[in-house]
């Protein structure tokens, strides 16, 4: 059987994601600011980047392509955490997060529609039962005190 340390990345990432969401809350309630987080995050992404630029045989492609689309992946990276910092502000995390757990599902929809790669029925009931279960999982009573 072949090694594949993905999976193990892989575990390390949501336990990582699942311990930065339950936490990030704290600073900006304490009084930080917002950008505090943020900050923060982009500092801890280094060593990610420098483990997986080791662990690959990577070499720096300075074209104009190369450029161009490691500009957009910056930059909608970027927007996204302000966006993600943004909903985190208006809305509680035990919300948030189980959306932003959804991303493989735009992912597939996307790769249906504009590669035309094929999702068969049980992919579509996954995707949708794990759309039902965000809405039971942020259920809560109605608090009735006044």
């Amino acid at each position: 059987m072949t090694r594949q340390p993905w999976v193990l990345y892989t575990f390390i990432t949501t336990l990582f994601w699942g311990v930065w969401g339950a936490f990030i809350e704290v600073p900006e309630k304490a009084g930080f600011p917002a950008t505090l987080g943020y900050s923060v995050w982009a500092i801890t992404m280094i060593p990610c980047a420098i483990v997986a630029l080791l662990n690959s045989n990577w070499q720096l492609e300075y074209d104009t392509r190369s450029i161009f689309l490691g500009s957009a992946v910056g930059l909608l990276g970027a927007a996204g955490q302000l966006i993600l910092f943004q909903a985190l502000r208006t809305g509680p995390a035990y919300i948030v997060f189980p959306f932003i757990s959804l991303f493989p599902v735009v992912t597939v929809f996307l790769s249906a529609l504009f590669l035309g790669e094929r999702t068969t029925r049980k992919h579509w009931i996954g995707i949708i039962l794990s759309l039902i279960a965000i809405f039971c999982l942020s259920y809560q009573e109605p608090n009735n005190k006044m």
